[in-house]
């Protein structure tokens, strides 16, 4: 696998420990496009291991959901964890380190976009190009050899991540939905990277306004979470909660639950809605926390379908 993507590669455990069952679980690496790489990591290191390689060129996307791995690009150091991955523009062949202890865990998915990929199918040159969507800052040094950005990956593509790490495509079906979640991965990291790296340039106006409440009129915001909404409005998690507060006086995941309690509410009044019906649109798994959500906002249960105010 390491052939793949890097040259001089080296994995040595501690001295004194043996190299024999150091890493057990699996790892998979599967180009789901040409020039598209994505490494799936299900291990628990049996020794203290180092890993050393020279990486080539490429955008290398790092999501993490069980354990704190710490890596080296170059002189830098950056520890992944649940909930923050990492993107990082690699322009020029890169040296890379990877420490484990013993008894550590590593869950995680590791992207490598080639620069054949990046040409293809972004139309840029070069791995830093991407990360900020073809412009070049020259002022404030943003364009360059090792850029990286920290990002939220959202709940749902964890989950995908995690599901997909348990398998090794056999058939048709698997290798797309593989490549499905890979894409996935890419589109969610450049578009919250967008976000981070421009801030200012986005979410202009009421146009972010607009999306949202179409969102929430339509139902979809109750299946959307915070990062998936920041992500597909082109800002960060932190911007779209601090916008809301100052666009709406309140903080969106209790002004949201809110919302969606009064869209069941005037669904229930018609009386072919279910309460159970009502409570799977509003974005809750169970009946019984929706009631118990619902007597709290309205002093009623659902069942007696009140009357509430448009």
């Amino acid at each position: 696998m390491a052939r793949a993507l890097t040259s001089d590669h080296h994995c040595q455990p501690a001295e004194g420990q043996s190299g024999d069952g150091a890493l057990i679980g699996n790892m998979h690496l599967h180009e789901v496009q040409p020039g598209l790489f994505m490494r799936l990591n299900r291990v628990r290191k049996c020794a203290d291991i180092m890993i050393r390689s020279i990486i080539e060129p490429s955008l290398k996307i790092a999501v993490v959901w069980r354990g704190e791995p710490e890596v080296t690009f170059g002189p830098n150091s950056h520890v992944l964890k649940k909930g923050r991955a990492l993107c990082i523009a690699l322009d020029e062949p890169t040296e890379f380190q990877l420490q484990s202890l013993k008894g550590a865990y590593e869950h995680s998915a590791i992207l490598s976009l080639t620069p054949a990929w990046l040409k293809f199918h972004l139309g840029v040159s070069c791995a830093s190009e991407a990360l900020l969507n073809g412009k070049h800052d020259q002022s404030h040094h943003l364009f360059h050899h090792l850029f990286h950005q920290y990002w939220q990956p959202s709940a749902r593509l964890m989950e995908r991540l995690e599901e997909c790490s348990q398998q090794s495509p056999g058939n048709a079906a698997q290798r797309l939905a593989l490549e499905s979640v890979a894409l996935e991965v890419i589109s969610e990291c450049l578009a919250a990277t967008a976000a981070l790296s421009h801030p200012a340039s986005q979410g202009r106006g009421e146009q972010w306004q607009e999306k949202l409440e179409d969102w929430i009129h339509s139902g979809e915001a109750a299946y959307l979470s915070q990062p998936e909404m920041a992500a597909r409005l082109g800002m960060s998690v932190r911007q779209l909660q601090r916008r809301y507060r100052e666009a709406y006086g309140s903080a969106i995941a209790r002004d949201l639950r809110r919302r969606q309690l009064m869209r069941a509410a005037h669904l229930l009044q018609d009386r072919n809605v279910t309460v159970e019906s009502a409570a799977a649109l509003a974005g809750y798994r169970s009946a019984a926390n929706f009631a118990t959500a619902f007597r709290r906002q309205f002093g009623v249960p659902p069942s007696q379908r009140p009357v509430v105010p448009t």
